[in-house]
């Protein structure tokens, strides 16, 4: 088991420095990846318009502050991105990091598309195809490539990442399964549970997602929620028999709980012993 944090860049921690503060705290308390969630708007049914700030540029600055923790987003919606742009991006966090960047990609809300027009359908499809362009640049190699949505016929995107490829952890709502078929073909997954308020799966959903998914490699089953402090083995024990493989610190709701936050990042993670 690995054990990240995962934080939302807005409300209280909106502030690019309090970001990377944390990052570093959480670095220095020997968590083992630091992951932002990815928006552009706030969602209008929680009211109110609190300050956002940009996932990528605060993992960038926080690879100067971090030397051990992963780093990357849980995750960005491809569908709303260029892919070319996304690749320089976590290629300069790679660089910054010297090989720590991870991206973590999914469909994305629904108000994140609707309040600047663009479009809500095939998403899907615009998804896989820019996983296609994504992972061929990836390679530090020219890139061909001619689908629906896109058509790039590019040079190399270099430079290449620092350990030869970057990470990709895919996001999905089950029982849906097109996004753990999808999440099979890379490197982990990311389960949400769909029609829930707080969106966490349950172990037997994990055992489940593990069966579909059907990857016993190194591969990353993500499972998230909150833990008391580092003794709190037993809140992360039940996951472990379900066949997580990482542990994402997290406390939903979130609003005026950053200081909470704080706390607990510093504690450390709940590391159960080896066997």
């Amino acid at each position: 088991m690995r054990y990240g944090v995962t934080l939302p860049p807005f409300m209280e921690w909106s502030d690019p420095l309090t970001v990377v503060q944390m990052a570093a705290e959480a670095d220095a308390a020997g968590w083992d990846g630091f992951f932002l969630w990815d928006h552009v708007t706030w969602n209008p049914e929680w009211g109110g318009t609190p300050p956002i700030a940009d996932a990528w540029t605060c993992l960038a600055a926080a690879a100067t502050a971090t030397s051990h923790v992963l780093l990357g987003t849980v995750v960005t919606p491809l569908a709303r991105r260029r892919p070319q742009i996304l690749a320089r991006q976590v290629l300069t966090v790679d660089h910054l990091s010297g090989g720590r960047a991870l991206l973590g990609v999914g469909m994305g809300a629904d108000y994140d598309f609707e309040v600047f027009g663009e479009r809500l359908t095939a998403r899907g499809d615009v998804l896989d195809e820019s996983l296609a362009v994504l992972t061929a640049m990836f390679t530090g190699g020219p890139v061909d490539f001619d689908g629906r949505y896109h058509h790039v016929h590019c040079p190399p995107m270099l430079p290449a990442p620092v350990n030869g490829t970057i990470p990709i952890w895919v996001g999905g709502h089950w029982p849906n399964r097109a996004p753990f078929e999808r999440a099979a073909r890379f490197d982990g997954v990311v389960p949400r549970k769909a029609d829930d308020e707080t969106g966490l799966v349950t172990t037997d959903d994990l055992r489940a997602i593990r069966l579909a998914i059907g990857r016993e490699d190194d591969f990353a089953y993500v499972a998230s929620g909150s833990t008391s402090g580092s003794d709190d083995v037993a809140a992360v024990s039940e996951w472990v028999g379900a066949g997580a493989t990482w542990w994402l610190e997290s406390l939903y709701p979130f609003g005026g709980r950053a200081g909470q936050m704080r706390v607990r990042l510093r504690v450390g993670p709940p590391r159960i012993p080896s066997r």
